[in-house]
């Protein structure tokens, strides 16, 4: 199967967990530091994103508040890469079910085979393995190992995860032909 969209998990992923925590206090409080520039994206997260959207389609998927994900999207300027966005509103089972990463490869037009996970947490990198999705995992400090052995590839940080990301869409492409 080719890889035809990957699908990036925000927080944490992309996001600097650090603003997790202050979702969790506050929706409008986080989007309003978002667009303050108080908090943004890791680095090399923004070419992560762009380079997928060059490869293929992207999607996000966080269990965060749709106004939340929009906002620190849109804010960041990776908005404009992303043709869907799956926010926790929008499936009755969040992760480590794999309701969101499925609702995304609907959303895109793909099967879940076709699309590539970014994730950082041990509940999302189950979700996205048991949709059946390639996993990039990017973990935080407190990784789950045993979810980590689920992940097709690993990277310390969105930049070496930009060149995971190739190297997977080339051996993915290899292995269909």
């Amino acid at each position: 199967m080719t890889l035809l969209a990957t699908v990036f998990d925000l927080d944490g992923a992309l996001v600097d967990s650090a603003a997790t925590r202050v979702l969790s206090e506050c929706v409008d409080g986080m989007a309003d530091a978002i667009a303050r520039g108080t908090f943004g994206l890791r680095p090399g997260a923004a070419d992560l994103v762009a380079l997928a959207g060059e490869l293929g389609a992207v999607g996000l998927v966080s269990e965060a508040p749709r106004r939340y994900v929009r906002a620190a999207a849109s804010a960041s300027g990776i908005l404009r890469h992303v043709q869907v966005v799956v926010s926790g509103e929008d499936v009755a089972n969040g992760k480590p079910a794999p309701d969101p990463y499925l609702a995304a490869a609907r959303r895109l037009g793909l099967g879940p085979a076709q699309c590539l996970a970014v994730e950082d947490s041990g509940p999302g990198i189950r979700s996205a393995h048991a949709a059946g999705m390639t996993v990039l995992a990017i973990p935080g400090a407190s990784a789950d190992l045993d979810a980590l052995g689920l992940a097709a590839c690993r990277a310390a940080d969105p930049r070496a995860a930009a060149k995971a990301m190739c190297r997977l869409w080339v051996d993915v492409y290899a292995l269909s032909r």
